[in-house]
């Protein structure tokens, strides 16, 4: 059996995000979109699903220190294709296949904890960030 990984599980643009960054990585690969979904006289199920599927991938980062942070959000931006919408270009490991996709994604509000704060630094608890396919 082939095997397509190639050692990282989410790239923005051209730049992967490090795995050790990680605490955890969950995705809903391929999700069916449905334009209707309906029971028949019968009572069996009548779905129209749409061709075209849809990923969201979720992922927690560990504590992180400023300038980590910083360089979570540069690896971004890097992919950013609108900054307003928070629209990235992204190669992501699909699960469902076990192969590599490229798509468009954005990525909803982001929540920024912070543990402690000195005079040289911030530390912040993990942080969860989205991207939902268009």
């Amino acid at each position: 059996m082939a095997n397509n990984y190639n050692g990282f599980l989410i790239k923005f643009n051209n730049t992967v995000l490090p795995n050790n960054i990680l605490l955890s990585y969950y995705s809903i690969p391929n999700q069916r979109l449905e334009t209707s979904a309906e029971r028949d006289s019968l009572g069996e199920l009548q779905r129209d699903t749409l061709s075209n599927f849809k990923s969201s991938i979720t992922f927690t980062t560990h504590i992180l220190h400023l300038n980590e942070k910083i360089q979570l959000q540069n690896i971004i931006n890097s992919s950013m294709i609108n900054s307003v919408q928070r629209k990235c270009f992204i190669t992501y490991w699909n699960d469902e296949t076990n192969s590599y996709y490229t798509g468009y994604f954005y990525i909803p509000d982001i929540t920024f904890t912070v543990i402690d704060a000195d005079a040289d630094d911030i530390e912040y608890s993990p942080i969860e960030i989205e991207l939902i396919e268009y």
